[in-house]
């Protein structure tokens, strides 16, 4: 999770000393930070673009931007770039345009796990195979849910990364932090600069459209445009009970963005950059509206189901789990749901560098933050349709904020189970030897329960000469819902 995150406990959190399993860090300064690319720009400009402003700012040779290869996969614009860590990026014409996104590569691994089954890990008891079911093709329209949304980066990835007719719906307490989100989405998916359609992601989309369009009969004058990017809505609400029996009591409460009334707002206002007093009148009544929407769509599906033959299923079944998650719910269930919780931030060294001076952690309140990440998770899977995938991450390399959160929600839901992943199992992850790959991959780690991943910071050179690329630490785990 991210620093904004960690500061809603109450201040800016340091490595637990209540987590025994956590490796000691190196003292050393990270070697690299990573950055994604914008896919509605051209890959090759951007990284053109990229390469001669390290090399203006840093006299480096041409080797940078640099793929991360364990990572990478071109087919689902799936790509992340080292570069220099003390490069100033905030500063650079290529973020500053919307071209890259500021983004650690192992944030972008909970993400990857979520839509894809790129990493899941055939452990032969057929799970790799239920999931393989879920996921029909890029094509599928989707519900996606980031319940711990701040600051929004997890998000555009997902909204990058997933077809036009899907919505992605983000969730955080904080009106401070959702107030972040808004810009951030507003950057690179609203505005001109980086979120028009003309660029190289959108030319198959839009040749398949021109073709479509052509066979429609001469007589119809009007055709309804398909969306050329998914619906992105953002909710201040409490990620814990969000969607159950949902009541908002404020303005400032509730669904907050949405990203179709924010387009044609945008198009409206023009070079107007501050909307005026009817503009936002005339947002909250389309908020309020669509929210209205959001949290009364269920109620028809359950009075569709109260038609039906009313079951006993014993209290114990899956069943019973599956129909008490549903009418807990005010708001239709999501096929994905990442859930990157509030943590103590001890494996985010990058920031823990640069923190002054942070809060001692004890028993009593880490134990709190603890029961809120189990909170969280189990109201991830509440929100999570039967068949669905629930991701669980943190930036902390505590047991107690991992596996233990994990093995409580697997005991609790007798429904949910472990879908094994690993970035560094079966495959082609570098064009010289296997040894060499495994070598300079040695940061990843199995968790103590099969199946999850752990990444260690690391800051050396692997003994084949490599880079390790590890990013901050981090720990997931893919979590499937019968």
């Amino acid at each position: 999770m991210s620093d904004e995150s960690a500061a809603s406990f109450g201040q800016s959190p340091e490595p637990s000393p209540l987590s025994s399993s956590s490796p000691s860090l190196s003292p050393s300064a990270p070697l690299h930070r990573f950055i994604r690319l914008n896919p509605r720009y051209d890959r090759l400009e951007t990284l053109n673009l990229l390469k001669s402003e390290i090399q203006l700012s840093h006299n480096e040779p041409k080797k940078y931007p640099i793929s991360v290869p364990w990572i990478a996969c071109q087919d689902h614009f799936l790509e992340f770039f080292a570069i220099p860590n003390d490069f100033n990026l905030s500063r650079s014409s290529s973020f500053r345009s919307g071209r890259v996104y500021g983004m650690d590569v192992t944030s972008g691994a909970a993400v990857a796990c979520l839509l894809f089954n790129l990493y899941d890990v055939d452990n032969g008891s057929g799970v790799k195979k239920q999931a393989q079911s879920v996921l029909s093709g890029e094509e599928e329209s989707l519900r996606v849910l980031d319940l711990c949304v701040a600051p929004g980066l997890k998000l555009c990835m997902i909204a990058d990364m997933i077809s036009p007719s899907s919505t992605v719906v983000g969730v955080d307490i904080s009106q401070k932090r959702i107030s972040l989100c808004k810009n951030i989405i507003q950057k690179y998916h609203i505005h001109e600069t980086a979120s028009a359609s003309k660029l190289s992601q959108n030319e198959d989309h839009l040749s398949r459209e021109k073709t479509s369009m052509a066979t429609v009969s001469k007589e119809q004058t009007t055709i309804e445009q398909p969306p050329t990017q998914p619906t992105i809505r953002l909710y201040c609400a409490d990620g814990t009970t969000f969607g159950a029996n949902q009541t908002f009591p404020t303005q400032e409460n509730g669904l907050v963005f949405d990203s179709t009334s924010a387009s044609e707002e945008h198009k409206h206002r023009g070079k107007r950059k501050r909307m005026n007093k009817s503009a936002r009148a005339r947002e909250k009544r389309r908020l309020l509206e669509l929210q209205r929407e959001d949290l009364t769509s269920i109620d028809s599906l359950n009075a569709e189901q109260s038609t039906l033959p009313a079951e006993k299923p014993n209290e114990d079944s899956e069943e019973h789990s599956t129909n008490n998650d549903r009418r807990s719910n005010t708001i239709q269930p999501f096929d994905r749901v990442l859930v990157d919780a509030e943590c103590s931030t001890d494996g985010a060294v990058r920031h823990n560098q640069k923190r002054q001076q942070g809060p001692t952690w004890n028993a009593t309140n880490m134990n709190e933050l603890v029961d809120l990440q189990k909170r969280l998770l189990d109201s991830g899977f509440r929100l999570c349709k039967s068949g669905g995938i629930v991701v669980y991450s943190t930036c902390s390399l505590s047991a107690k904020q991992n596996e233990q959160v994990v093995q409580w929600l697997l005991e609790k839901h007798k429904n949910a189970f472990i879908i094994p992943v690993s970035f560094s199992k079966g495959r082609n992850l570098s064009s010289k030897t296997s040894q060499r790959a495994t070598d300079s991959l040695s940061f990843i780690q199995e968790g103590s329960i099969a199946g999850t991943v752990r990444f260690n910071p690391s800051f050396e050179v692997a003994s084949c000469g490599e880079c390790l690329f590890s990013g901050g630490g981090f720990f997931l785990a893919k979590i499937g819902k019968r």
